[in-house]
């Protein structure tokens, strides 16, 4: 009997992916429990055993150093040293002993295996304090009259009381010495074990985690083809894929087969289509929204200026007619030099200016042969003055389109001219300019092509661009004005070239 869920391929990928995440989800909570019960211990050694073990080691030569000097007392030089050197003996081992105590206090969630040595390092440090502090009472006999060979008894009594006091504290400080002594082998000991239990530990995990993992793997692999079987329909979806990952936006999938891959095709042709349009027109719109600022700016500042001096100039020029000779002559001939560059400096700016303020287009029916067919005879004897030879073929009967005709002919005059600048650098070519109606029947294009050097992907890439240019002394506004105009009619304006083989640009409205 076949499962309904199983017949279509989401169904089966569900399945599938789900038995891989519940395999993979049981190996890998498998291992985090046992991650965690090992770093439970490994925290236990490096907060706990380890210190107290270190903790110990001081404490037993802190008490081997006391017991040395109890011996020494006899042979000290003044009862003042014996004092202090006693005091600081033991009040060093008192800070040790409770930064011990503070480690054992601070252990409140260890492992079960561990709660019983825990306990009992903490009876025997409760012990050891305790034998600590029983011992004040000898210490206060022993400083009331220390038995220093060459300071004299101040009284008998009290010097008899220091000496019975020093030989039962030598008693004491050996006995806490030796059970310190034993503490610390303890604690290091634990600590070896522990480590040791730990590597065993880590071993097996390992060696388990890598069969599950490998087990888990192998499932992994069985399913993957499964999988690979199961979306063998697809497999065009994912080369058309990687052609609009590789930057192929124009890709689009054929919209057939079963019905799921079907209605994927067409969803991911929509996405591809919106993807490329919006991602060109945001990154287009801010670049010439920022460029048209800087412009407008940048022309406002220097107009004025240039008037001044165009003005100012042809005041000289007039002031200069009356002098003679050839300084005179001169004089003149570098005012109208100085002229001639604030005319072309005025036009640049105006330029500018038009990019940076261009209107909303007024939008009207328009026949766009008929523009097509007037900007070409006005321009077709200024291309036959630079060798360049154009033509047209205009497709018949094609719908009025809503646009600005100023602006369309002057964003269709700036690709004339870029293409026949193109090919001027070669001596010469052809200029075809055609119009057509595009697929689906509501959109009418308009195709500029030369036959002149061509472009390289970068450049491609790069030609709407403001200030892009490769013309000497090119302002780089061409082609950027015109992609503005297209883009204000809700058109758009796509170029092909390679080099050697022209370029070819197609305006759709």
């Amino acid at each position: 009997m076949r499962i309904p869920f199983l017949r279509t391929i989401s169904g089966r990928l569900i399945v599938a992916f789900v038995v891989l995440i519940v395999t993979f989800g049981g190996v890998s909570l498998y291992s985090v429990i046992n991650m965690s019960k090992l770093a439970r211990q490994i925290r236990l050694i490096r907060t706990a055993y380890v210190p107290l073990a270190l903790k110990a080691k001081e404490l037993h030569e802190r008490q081997d150093s006391l017991r040395e000097f109890l011996d020494d007392i006899p042979g000290e030089a003044s009862v003042t040293r014996v004092d202090a050197r006693i005091r600081s003996h033991r009040a060093t081992r008192a800070r040790y002993l409770r930064e011990a105590i503070e480690i054992s206090d601070a252990l409140t969630d260890v492992p079960a295996g561990h709660r019983k040595a825990v306990a009992e390092i903490r009876r025997f440090l409760d012990d050891f304090e305790q034998a600590v502090g029983g011992q004040d009472a000898l210490y206060n006999a022993l400083l009331a009259d220390p038995p220093v060979d060459v300071v004299a008894p101040g009284d008998p009594v009290t010097r008899a009381s220091a000496v019975a006091a020093l030989e039962r504290l030598k008693q004491s400080e050996v006995r806490l010495r030796s059970k310190m002594w034993h503490f610390w082998r303890w604690q290091r000991r634990i600590v070896e074990e522990t480590a040791l239990h730990l590597e065993e530990s880590e071993t097996y995990v390992r060696k388990l985690t890598v069969v599950l993992g490998g087990l888990a793997a192998l499932l992994g692999v069985l399913i993957a083809i499964w999988a690979t079987l199961t979306l063998r329909p697809l497999r065009r979806l994912q080369v058309a894929a990687r052609r609009i990952a590789a930057g192929d936006y124009a890709s689009r999938i054929d919209e057939d087969g079963p019905d799921e891959v079907a209605d994927l095709a067409r969803e991911f042709n929509v996405m591809g289509r919106a993807v490329e349009s919006r991602e060109q027109d945001l990154v287009r719109s801010e670049r010439l929204a920022a460029v048209g600022t800087m412009a407008a700016s940048i022309t406002h500042e220097v107009r004025n200026p240039l008037s001044s001096i165009g003005l100012n100039t042809e005041l000289l020029e007039e002031e200069l007619a009356d002098v003679p000779g050839e300084k005179g002559t001169e004089a003149r001939a570098l005012c109208r030099a100085i002229q001639t560059e604030v005319e072309r400096l005025t036009a640049i700016t105006e330029e500018y200016l038009s990019f940076a303020r261009l209107p909303k287009p007024k939008l009207h029916p328009h026949d766009v042969n008929s523009i097509v067919e007037n900007l070409v005879d006005f321009e077709r004897e200024q291309l036959t003055l630079r060798d360049v030879e154009i033509e047209t073929h205009l497709a018949v009967a094609l719908p009025r389109v809503d646009i600005d005709d100023q602006q369309i002919r002057q964003a269709l005059l700036n690709l004339l001219r870029n293409a026949a600048d193109a090919l001027s650098e070669i001596g010469g070519g052809k200029v075809s300019v055609s119009t057509r109606l595009a697929a689906g029947g509501d959109r009418v294009q308009i195709i500029v092509a030369d036959d002149g050097p061509g472009m390289a992907a970068d450049m491609v890439a790069k030609v709407f661009d403001p200030f892009f240019s490769t013309k000497d002394g090119g302002t780089g506004l061409g082609l950027a004005l015109t992609l503005q105009i297209v883009s204000e009619h809700g058109g758009r304006i796509d170029v092909e070239s390679t080099p050697g083989h022209g370029a070819r640009f197609v305006v759709t409205l």
